[in-house]
């Protein structure tokens, strides 16, 4: 770093410091940004934030205040029986008889094997390979009806 830039540094530093109070950070901005509760624009300031104590510069409390509720008219809640109520949903597809049997095949599998090894049952090999058959053939099944992408299809799906 040369010299210019550690005086820079420090510079910051010092200004980083400062307490809002001194006479460092007055006009950091132009005069029309200082706004006091008599102007028109002021929103106000929150009661319960003057206890902040020494947060609070200038003896102005920090928080803005939101407006108090005042009396419901009739046009308030006109707006209650106007809101978007979804339809009903679809039913879920039941599915044909061969997919019902290839899901309950590719569940019934694993399921059926984390059973057996987490009870003291050791069941017949006929069991164990029954439940690894049930998941191979469900899971092909599964893989062979899926939709593929026809040829004669135009839609290119998301083109950029």
């Amino acid at each position: 770093m040369t010299r210019d830039d550690d005086s820079t540094w420090a510079e910051l530093v010092d200004a980083f410091h400062a307490s809002p109070d001194s006479g460092e950070s007055q006009g950091r901005w132009p005069a029309a940004e200082n706004l006091s509760p008599d102007d028109d624009h002021f929103d106000g300031y929150d009661d319960a934030s003057v206890t902040l104590g020494s947060l609070a510069t200038e003896g102005r409390p920090l928080g803005p205040v939101s407006p108090e509720p005042g009396p419901e008219t009739p046009q308030d809640h006109a707006d209650d029986h106007d809101h978007f109520v979804p339809p009903p949903p679809a039913p879920i597809p039941r599915g044909d008889r061969v997919s019902r049997l290839a899901w309950a095949g590719v569940i019934f599998g694993p399921v059926s094997l984390v059973g057996v090894t987490a009870l003291p049952w050791t069941p017949p090999e006929e069991f164990l390979l029954f439940a690894v058959t049930a998941f191979i053939l469900g899971f092909v099944t599964l893989i062979a009806r899926m939709r593929g992408h026809h040829p004669d299809d135009p839609d290119n799906g998301a083109v950029l």
